[in-house]
């Protein structure tokens, strides 16, 4: 099961902010009964900057935008996003950036079009550690799918109106959205 911590107030990112993933990883050890303790293991980055234990054998994906911040917890590979929709020049950075399936449905969708895809393809990106503009990229607007080989689904999490938040996991797709205090 794929378990989604989210935390409304003041956080701190980087090294100052692990506190909370280990927090969010002890508590989600502990309700799917898993016998590992995160509360002191080493959070590193891979050559491309993905975070992951050390030596606990968990998958983990980090997101915050405005005041929250959220973290996934899964035993496959997973990438998690969440953006506080903003003004910008959307049909412009869709036109430049997403495949034309996906330009398209920004045209027809408008700003929350945008975010749909544009979270969508930072999961993905955070599920690979390819990054935006490393590997290959799946159409994002199809849930489900393989690419490069590896197989994929897309989930999504209503947040609020002004902000679009999906994950994208190697595994299942359900998942548990829990509120971390």
């Amino acid at each position: 099961m794929n378990s989604v911590y989210i935390y409304d107030g003041d956080y701190k990112t980087g090294k100052a902010g692990e506190h909370l993933v280990r927090l969010a990883a002890a508590r989600h050890c502990l309700e799917a009964g898993l016998d590992f303790d995160p509360r002191n293991a080493e959070i590193v980055r891979d050559e491309k900057g993905k975070p992951y234990f050390a030596e606990v054998p968990l998958e983990f994906s980090l997101t915050h935008s405005g005041k929250l911040w959220m973290c996934m917890f899964s035993d496959a590979p997973c990438g998690l996003d969440l953006q506080l929709m903003k003004e910008c020049d959307y049909e412009r950075l869709a036109d430049r950036w997403f495949l034309p399936g996906e330009a398209d449905y920004v045209r027809e969708n408008g700003e929350e079009g945008f975010f749909r895809v544009w979270v969508r393809k930072e999961a993905y990106c955070k599920m690979t550690g390819e990054g935006l503009f490393g590997g290959e990229m799946p159409d994002v607007l199809t849930d489900e799918g393989n690419c490069g080989g590896s197989p994929y689904a897309f989930g999504e999490i209503e947040i609020s109106d002004e902000m679009k938040c999906a994950f994208c996991t190697s595994g299942e797709r359900e998942y548990e959205l829990r509120i971390l205090a």
